[in-house]
């Protein structure tokens, strides 16, 4: 019995998957590279399934609700099942473009986790859009017929709808500011962010913290300090601080195990950065009697007050 269809020619290659289903919650119908020639012209037919296109190379306009757009490489565009959209090459510079079609039970909601929402139909892509060809190669070479090719097809779908969700993701991250519609409330952000930061501070930055919130990062240390009164580089470097103090007062490590803990690389580093925050040496305040150290609370509340000042 004949599971799938395979065709390939110089300018076009698709397979077509005729495989039982292996998930009512996604499942690949089609997948397709293609050279378009210059006449080449799609009519605007209701289409069943949802079929993500990826441009290449060359130039190519796509009419959709009313509007028209020409696209080029490094742009993607979905056509959605039961909505018009026409779309073909511009002459003399035709496109190239690998798709995949699919459907299911998420599908939608997939899309629109890709930035793809009701009348959006073209996006920029921000990640390396050999990542979506590769993936269509990927399929084409997988189109035995059989249960495992069918599972890694399936597979490949996953990780080319993933990386058009990347795209989004990172272009949110890019052009987010004040006024732009964020997924979360300012002080879910702020309050994402401090959590972050408390489990992970040795080994992060505010990049990756602003990252892991898919925010700018600007905008996350301009309502970091306007909620906590600092900055995020700051209150990263307290919980930093009061975790080595913990360490260097309870704990059985050296100077360098200790350094290395909290996120700094070397001792001499980390020594230097500790005698700016408490005014002695870790050295000197391992050795000091308990009821004389440095109270860790009032240093920590100190820097954050003139910090507030300045």
């Amino acid at each position: 019995m004949n599971h799938s269809e395979y065709s390939e020619t110089m300018l076009y290659r698709i397979f077509r998957e005729h495989f039982p289903r292996q998930s009512e919650n996604l499942y690949l119908t089609i997948c397709g590279i293609e050279q378009c020639a210059p006449d080449k012209e799609i009519n605007d037919r209701l289409r069943d399934g949802y079929h993500l296109h990826v441009v290449m190379s060359g130039e190519g306009i796509v009419e959709a609700d009313g509007e028209r757009a020409t696209l080029q490489a490094g742009q993607m565009f979905l056509v959605k099942p039961g909505e018009r959209i026409s779309y073909r090459p511009v002459v003399g510079n035709p496109w190239a473009y690998c798709w995949m079609a699919f459907d299911g039970e998420r599908a939608d909601e997939y899309m629109r986790a890709a930035g793809f929402e009701k009348g959006v139909y073209h996006l920029d892509a921000h990640v390396d859009i050999s990542g979506f060809y590769n993936l269509c190669e990927r399929v084409l070479s997988a189109s035995s017929q059989d249960y495992s090719a069918a599972l890694k097809r399936l597979g490949l779908l996953m990780e080319f709808i993933a990386l058009a969700i990347e795209s989004n993701e990172r272009g949110r991250t890019h052009n987010v500011r004040r006024e732009h519609k964020a997924l979360y409330k300012k002080k879910d952000y702020i309050r994402y962010g401090a959590e972050y930061m408390l489990n992970y501070y040795a080994s992060i930055n505010v990049g990756d913290v602003s990252k892991y919130l898919g925010i700018d990062r600007s905008y996350f240390s301009a309502i970091f300090k306007e909620s906590m009164g600092i900055a995020p580089n700051e209150y990263l470097l307290q919980v930093r601080m009061r975790n080595c103090g913990y360490l260097l007062q309870n704990m059985d490590m050296s100077i360098q195990e200790v350094a290395h803990h909290v996120g700094y690389e070397d001792s001499l580093t980390f020594s230097k950065a500790f005698r700016r925050f408490f005014g002695v040496s870790p050295k000197y305040y391992r050795e000091m009697p308990a009821d004389q150290r440095p109270d860790l609370e009032a240093i920590i509340a100190s820097h954050r007050k003139n910090t507030t000042r300045e």
